[in-house]
C-alpha cells in the first residue's frame, strides 16, 4: 500500500469487510491514477482472507462517494488513446474489485 492511502479497510466481527474511500486533503473523491494500486493490494489481500464473506466500498465524505476521475489525470493524457487506455485500464480494476467468489 502507499504511504498516503484513499481507502481503510476494516473487517467486521461478522466477516464483511467495509472499505472506506477518503481523498487525502479533497472535499470530494475523485479516482486518481496511483488509487490504482492501492486498491489491488486491498483486492490481494482480501482474495487471500477466505474467512471474508463480503466487502462494503463506502465513503467518508458526507455528501458524495466518488465524483469520477480526476479531470487534471485525464487532461495529461497527450491523445484520445491514452486517456481511452487509461479509462479501460481503470474500468476493468473497479470490476475486478467487484468480481465475488461462491462457496
Amino acid at each position: 500500500m502507499d504511504t498516503v492511502s484513499a481507502f481503510k479497510l476494516e473487517v467486521r466481527a461478522d466477516k464483511i469487510a467495509v472499505i472506506t474511500i477518503d481523498a487525502p486533503g479533497e472535499k470530494m473523491n475523485t479516482l486518481k491514477a496511483e488509487f490504482g494500486s492501492q486498491v489491488r493490494g486491498l483486492i490481494r489481500h482480501l482474495r487471500d482472507d477466505k474467512s471474508v464473506r463480503g466487502v462494503v466500498f463506502i465513503s467518508a465524505k458526507a455528501d458524495n462517494f466518488i465524483a469520477g476521475a480526476d479531470i487534471n489525470m485525464i487532461a495529461r493524457c497527450r491523445s484520445a488513446q491514452e486517456a481511452e487506455a487509461l479509462a479501460r485500464r481503470d474500468s476493468r480494476l473497479w470490476l475486478r474489485s467487484m468480481a465475488c467468489r461462491s462457496r
